[in-house]
């Protein structure tokens, strides 16, 4: 259920873009995807809808760890015209950056892990997968033919122009996919294996920021 959950069918996995988005102007260098109090922090509204439930404290405590190591703060909306709606939808995915007035941020059924939380609120600030980084196929290989076939967008490139380097590749980042990631036998045919060797592991089985997310969001919001 988890798998199925964060691995959906939106744009790209577990991102979802507007009708008027535009991939020659949506990428990370554009600034009016950063939310208010950029460039030195950024201030992220929100409204939890009553469908969460229980799933608060999960949520509460993946904002916490933005709270604690980062420079954006998520605060309950009051009459701002730019915030987050976080609801139990269909699956885990997140909005990419500020697209303006309300944006969804989907926390539905397998989605209640503070790892996963941390994941979607990353796209919501305006972070892309570590594992579609142009350098990718440099540190990882993906193997196209074990990826459900409809689901071979998740595993393109970034388009350098699109994007802002900020580190080297971190297999341990919070934004990068584990090893069965779209598999069409997960658990049995690897899509993607690290080139050093190493296991990749899904966001729900992390606790949350490696130490280059924070360096990454930090640099992003230029904090």
């Amino acid at each position: 259920v988890v798998r199925s959950a964060l691995h959906g069918n939106h744009y790209v996995g577990d991102m979802s873009f507007p009708e008027s988005w535009n991939e020659s102007d949506a990428g990370i260098w554009n600034t009016n995807f950063r939310w208010p109090g950029y460039p030195g922090h950024g201030v992220v509204p929100f409204v939890l809808d009553p469908s969460v439930g229980s799933f608060s404290n999960v949520i509460y405590a993946g904002m916490e760890q933005y709270h604690r190591y980062t420079c954006i703060r998520f605060v309950p909306r009051t009459q701002e015209r730019d915030f987050v709606r976080i609801f139990f939808g269909n699956g885990c995915w997140s909005v990419i950056g500020r697209n303006g007035g309300m944006q969804d941020l989907s926390l539905g059924q397998g989605c209640a892990y503070v790892g996963l939380v941390v994941h979607e609120l990353g796209h919501a600030i305006d972070l892309f997968h570590m594992h579609q980084r142009s350098d990718r196929n440099n540190y990882i290989t993906v193997y196209k033919d074990n990826v459900i076939p409809d689901q071979l967008h998740n595993f393109l490139l970034t388009e350098p122009r699109n994007e802002m380097v900020f580190t080297q590749y971190d297999y341990n980042s919070i934004m990068h996919y584990g090893n069965y990631a779209f598999s069409k036998r997960p658990g049995r045919l690897q899509t993607m294996v690290a080139n050093n060797g190493q296991r990749l592991v899904e966001p729900y089985d992390k606790p949350g920021f490696d130490q280059s997310d924070i360096y990454i969001i930090k640099s992003l919001y230029r904090c």
